[in-house]
């Protein structure tokens, strides 16, 4: 059905529209709760851009992102004595 729809020069502009605030509505979604009470200091950003940069960039696996924010963001926390 989606194929279809997308095929068709009338709909290309609303599914655009709709994509667009289907992006918008997710970053918001992101800002309030994950990044106001996550990134709690400089090195909590520099590794969620280090996350954001190796999805983007490097086209790395979202599984391996994870993983390798996640240890690196557990040190911090535990050396930070939280």
């Amino acid at each position: 059905f989606w194929a279809g729809l997308r095929g068709r020069p009338w709909a290309q502009a609303p599914l655009m529209g709709a994509n667009a605030a289907v992006v918008g509505l997710l970053t918001a979604a992101l800002i309030d709760p994950v990044i106001t009470s996550a990134i709690t200091g400089p090195l909590d950003g520099i590794i969620a851009l280090a996350g954001f940069l190796a999805l983007q960039w490097l086209r790395a696996p979202a599984l391996a992102v994870v993983v390798g924010v996640a240890l690196p963001g557990m040190a911090v926390r535990l050396a930070a004595g939280l």
